[in-house]
């Protein structure tokens, strides 16, 4: 059996074990392969976790929060539906951040996001790994792999003897080794544990004779796996003479290590990948992409080729579409994600001809390619047509002297036509970056953070493409990658890690040219920080609430919800008349009563939202609600607290608002400047975010008092502005659509 361990994203499957499985398979070797990484999401975010968790502590159920573990079910229904409606799925995220945070508040150190997952012991240290093996308050994988695991009761029941790992992060070690412990000491028909994957082959070096990680695991291969598993399965159920197999890394029988010959791959597995024996139906998404790969590569600055092993190889176009046919008729999936280190241009050319050749107008895909002054127009458009949707960009900096130094080989004129080329296409896309490559200089990364904006703005605002974004953070210095090997071209002075970060593969360092590694942290910090995260509606210390760490959905994720947000267009009325009589509480709320100043607050999960009364303002019993004034009835009827009737409810659409029939008027909000022209608006209460100008906002801000919008184009006439009636309808639309307006009777 082969196993993708816990720490990685569950949006979507790993390619590495279907690549393996195709190829054991077709050598007439079975193998079984399986994602505990979604299997424990899966349970992670479950009743069954929570109701255990909330038997071992009374401090859960005293949290605001802990109404969401009444909504577990749903909110994971909600992701993975493709009917939900945008209220819905943010709520799901709500749900979901605030049980990571319950979580947290039982196991120390705990938390886990859709990229990772994190334990108070480092995964830098081997001593600090041995000790979450063994911490049950901190690890909530022990329990897990001994009492609800069904991947280990499999390899009871099936008395299986081989376990392979695929480890591809830092992050998936503690859950791997923890793993590998309670298989040592629950399944006795396992005779090998075997580790392998990206991770792995990095931190093979480090692992010598007498490391106590070998207590759990029984070899290690290195590099690409397909061939030299097939071997070493072969010699596994025969003589067990390892000593011939490439790459391997083992005990003898006498318990001491055996490195074998590292031998570089020189074919590429060209067969479809076998995604059989991964729950589709568990991943938390609504839309699957497959991944899929046409070549293996190397890369200058990055280490991750240097995981991989061999030198470029690549699959025929033909061979990747009819793979992706295959995958498309086995599993009635036409998404994918083409997971190349470097996917090359006249190969995106070709399999997107293919595809149009083959007439499969339903795939879709998205790749990560270089800037390249073959990406004209004509190419973009073709790839449109041929199902790309999407491109990543290793932008990293928009500096010649940079992408210089990074040897990126990357003409800078390149990069704008390519970007614009796409849009023009109707390819959104998305730009990666890194701040504080040594010797780069503060307006350096300035300039490229206001490169990466702008193109990001164009999209939205000049090509309708809403879905375009961009990815961020510090240069990390990786042993192995080019700067760690010529640190003196770059005026850096490498450190040596502590003691007991023995595994450790990225390196601290002292730099002499340039911004820090503390002014780039900083400086990343503030442009990833969002003021609107430091806006709330009433006094957070007054009630002693802390805010869960957001789990966000991801790029693709977030294209589907806006997709979906352009069908609902229609508007909840603020203030609609109805009894006022005693109302329920809706089943999304939770409350808090101070008694020293007699405030209640009320958080609903259902938008994220917090509203704050005196107590003496509201009367509640058995779950119900009376209310001393008429606003705080409208504010909890429109905010979703109550649970109403149809008939307590209206909702506007677009034709009422422009026919005259309703006001508006701005919600509580504040802005930003977001460069020298534009601004963001966002609305307090629902976290949302509009982008427009200063002129724009100017606009917005005659509905401070509410207003009919004919009053609104009739000013505007009236002060002599000559705009298009279309922009003007669209800055409303867009009001609207994030909350900065409200409907008005």
């Amino acid at each position: 059996m082969l196993i993708f361990p816990p720490g990685w994203d569950p949006r979507g499957p790993y390619l590495s074990l279907p690549v393996l499985k195709a190829y054991l398979q077709q050598n007439n070797q079975e193998v079984l392969i399986r994602d505990e990484n979604v299997e424990f999401y899966d349970f992670f975010f479950s009743e069954q976790f929570f109701k255990r968790m909330s038997r071992e502590t009374s401090t859960l159920k005293k949290s605001i929060y802990f109404n969401s573990t009444l909504h577990i079910q749903e909110a994971k229904d909600v992701i993975r539906s493709k009917d939900s409606k945008s209220w819905q799925r943010k709520f799901a995220w709500n749900v979901l951040s605030n049980l990571n945070y319950l979580a947290g508040k039982v196991y120390k150190g705990f938390e886990i996001d859709f990229n990772s997952m994190h334990f108070k012991y480092s995964h830098d240290s081997t001593s600090e790994i041995m000790k979450a093996l063994s911490d049950r308050a901190a690890n909530p994988l022990i329990e897990y792999f001994e009492k609800d695991c069904s991947t280990i009761e499999e390899i009871k029941n099936q008395e299986i003897e081989y376990i392979g790992f695929s480890v591809t992060g830092n992050t998936q070690l503690i859950p791997t080794l923890t793993m590998c412990k309670a298989i040592k000491e629950l399944c006795p028909s396992v005779k090998h544990i075997q580790l392998g994957g990206n991770f792995i082959t990095r931190i093979s070096s480090l692992i010598g004779n007498l490391h106590p990680f070998w207590n759990y695991i029984d070899s290690m291969l290195l590099y690409d796996g397909e061939e030299n598993l097939s071997s070493f399965l072969q010699q596994l159920e025969n003589n067990k003479d390892y000593s011939n197999i490439p790459n391997l890394y083992y005990l003898d029988d006498h318990r001491n290590l055996k490195r074998n010959e590292i031998v570089e791959s020189k074919t590429i597995n060209s067969l479809p990948p076998d995604f059989d024996g991964f729950d589709f139906s568990k991943y938390f998404t609504d839309n699957l992409w497959i991944p899929i790969y046409t070549s293996r590569a190397k890369s200058t600055f990055c280490t991750i080729p240097n995981a991989s092993g061999g030198k470029f190889r690549h699959m025929p176009a033909k061979k990747v579409v009819e793979n992706m046919e295959v995958v498309k008729e086995k599993y009635g999936i036409s998404h994918f994600s083409f997971v190349d280190e470097t996917f090359l241009v006249p190969k995106m050319k070709q399999i997107a001809k293919l595809l149009i050749d083959n007439e499969q107008k339903d795939i879709s895909w998205y790749c990560e390619t270089r800037f390249s002054k073959l990406l004209t127009a004509d190419t973009t458009q073709i790839l449109r047509k041929g199902g790309c949707s999407n491109i990543q960009f290793g932008l990293e900096s928009y500096n010649q002297r940079v992408l210089d130094l990074m040897d990126k080989n990357i003409d800078i004129a390149w990069i704008e036509p390519n970007i614009i080329n796409c849009f023009e296409a109707g390819i959104s896309v998305h730009l990666f970056f890194m701040t504080g490559f040594p010797t780069e200089t503060l307006e350096e990364a300035k300039n490229t953070y206001h490169f990466a904006n702008e193109m990001i703005l164009k999209s939205k605002k000049d090509y309708g493409l809403p879905y375009s974004t961009k990815g961020f953070g510090t240069f990390g210095l990786k042993v192995g990658a080019g700067v760690y090997e010529k640190p003196e071209v770059f005026n850096i002075e490498i450190l040596e890690p502590a003691d007991d970060e023995d595994l450790r593969l990225s390196r601290d360092y002292n730099i002499h040219e340039g911004l820090t590694s503390d002014e780039a942290k900083q400086l990343v910090s503030t442009m990833r920080s969002s003021k609107i995260s430091l806006q709330t509606s009433f006094d957070a210390q007054q009630f002693d609430i802390e805010f869960p760490k957001s789990i966000l959905p991801s790029e693709i994720d977030l294209i589907n919800e806006r997709e979906k947000r352009a069908a609902e267009r229609s508007y909840k009325v603020y203030g609609f008349c109805f009894e006022n009589e005693s109302l329920k509480i809706n089943r999304y709320v939770s409350l808090i009563i101070d008694e020293e100043t007699q405030m209640t607050l009320l958080y609903n999960v259902k938008h994220g939202i917090f509203l704050s009364y005196p107590t003496s303002d509201l009367q509640i019993g058995n779950a119900k609600i009376t209310f001393a004034l008429d606003n705080i009835k409208s504010d909890l009827a429109y905010y979703d607290f109550l649970e109403l009737e149809n008939s307590q409810e209206k909702y506007s659409t677009m034709d009422e608002i422009f026919e005259g029939k309703y006001k508006l008027c701005l919600n509580d909000y504040f802005f930003e400047h977001y460069n020298s022209t534009d601004l963001l608006i966002y609305n307090k209460m629902f976290k949302e975010v509009i982008q427009t100008n200063v002129l724009g906002h100017e606009l917005l801000k005659y509905f401070t008092i509410s207003h009919k919008i004919q009053e609104w184009f009739t000013e505007i006439t009236r002060s002599g502005l000559n705009l298009p009636v279309e922009k003007l309808e669209k800055l409303i639309v867009d009001a609207l659509e994030s909350k900065v307006l409200k409907v008005m009777i």
